[in-house]
């Protein structure tokens, strides 16, 4: 059965410090788990995934569904086996591609209908059959079948969604065998705070006569919203989640999203940023946001990152990492995605040793000020919503 223990709760914020037993291994959070849409994370082999430090992956079920197929990955004793990852697995549970195939799929109260964008046959998830898919090859942490909505919903959709999340809920935890792996229900609601209450009221009453969720994940972020509607929402949040389990914020996100998540009270974070802007040569760094294909680095003899730990960053220079980014080399990539998985695992063991040594806040508050910190765009609307529990402040964060 899942554990959470909490170690430390920050006194000066929602943050606190962690351990998440499962199946697999242990976790120290919070954590950020690198997305492997397919089982793994593109152009990374288990052993490369392993050498960043990461302790956790995320694999979609739905891709997963689609190719190879539930049958293939449990003939060869399921996921891990399947992937060589020896470490805790996350599945999600096509949620979001309700969202992002909007125009491919037929949702009903019993569920989704996908069209598969690959050979056009139809894909059928239920609450039921999607925590069944995910007990058959051994999720650590399964994810129920959920609605997201997308950001400029109306309000009647967004309550639509709500409800049916709720309803898909209660079928899943009915369906939940394996109780060795966590399943974890989903807050969505868009931007709308009652909404959000109201979906986190709803699927924690399921419990009342039955077991509790091994974990709460927040849902329908980073979907389309602005950058002030997500940290608004993200902000009223906090303090309302269940302190006795693990939080999951599920898709997001840049470096100051993290750090403000964790703030808000956040324990687990995926996102694709790291290894899909690493294949466009786009790599985050302690001098902040670097673009290999700009000239700038045509001649530049340094590493990747001279303050950086990882092993692949003190052995390759900028100019040749652009080198092969330039030939089309695949080498270029995979060393990016190395170096990007790194820093944003990296980011995390620094939150956790900021907190053990208490002064979490003050690094929040500098690394959201830093303008080497942004990774997409201006990132503005955090230095709106103060972090502590002082109520607002005079001061306001660079952007």
């Amino acid at each position: 059965m899942p554990n959470f223990r909490c170690i430390l709760k920050d006194p000066k914020s929602f943050a606190r410090r962690g351990e998440l037993q499962l199946a697999h291994g242990k976790l120290q959070t919070p954590v950020f788990m690198p997305v492997g849409t397919y089982g793994a994370v593109r152009g990374l082999s288990a052993s490369d995934l392993e050498s960043t430090g990461a302790s956790i992956m995320l694999s979609n079920t739905f891709h997963m569904i689609s190719r190879p197929g539930i049958d293939v990955i449990e003939s060869v004793g399921g996921l891990h086996r399947f992937n060589n990852w020896s470490r805790p697995i996350l599945t999600d549970s096509g949620g979001f591609q309700v969202f992002s195939l909007a125009k491919k799929r037929k949702l009903s109260d019993e569920g989704v209908g996908f069209k598969d964008p690959f050979d056009g046959r139809e894909i059928i998830f239920t609450p039921e059959n999607v925590v069944g898919f995910q007990e058959r090859w051994g999720s650590d942490v399964m994810m129920v079948l959920d609605e997201c909505p997308p950001a400029d919903a109306a309000s009647q959709h967004i309550l639509q969604a709500v409800e049916r999340t709720t309803a898909w809920a209660r079928l899943a935890k009915e369906a939940h065998q394996k109780k060795e792996l966590a399943l974890f229900p989903i807050v969505q609601g868009a931007c709308d705070i009652e909404m959000r209450k109201k979906s986190l009221k709803d699927l924690l009453a399921i419990e009342e006569s039955k077991e509790p969720w091994q974990g709460v994940a927040i849902g329908g972020l980073s979907v389309g919203e602005s950058k002030l509607d997500f940290v608004r929402t993200l902000y009223e949040l906090r303090g309302l989640l269940p302190s006795d389990r693990p939080r999951y914020l599920m898709g997001v996100g840049t470096p100051r999203d993290l750090v403000f998540g964790v703030a808000c009270g956040i324990d687990m974070f995926d996102c694709v940023i790291p290894s899909r802007n690493a294949r466009h040569g786009i790599i985050m760094t302690s001098e902040g946001r670097l673009n290999l294909m700009n000239n700038q680095f045509r001649e530049d003899a340094r590493p990747l990152d001279e303050a950086s730990d990882c092993p692949v960053s003190a052995q390759y220079s900028r100019a040749f990492v652009r080198h092969l980014f330039q030939i089309g080399e695949t080498l270029g990539p995979r060393i990016a995605t190395i170096h990007n998985v790194r820093y944003f695992v990296s980011l995390m063991a620094r939150i956790r040793e900021h907190l053990e040594q208490g002064d979490f806040l003050d690094f929040a508050w500098e690394f959201l000020r830093d303008p080497r910190t942004q990774y997409l765009g201006k990132e503005a609307g955090f230095q709106d919503y103060p972090l502590d529990y002082e109520g607002p402040r005079l001061r306001k964060l660079s952007t």
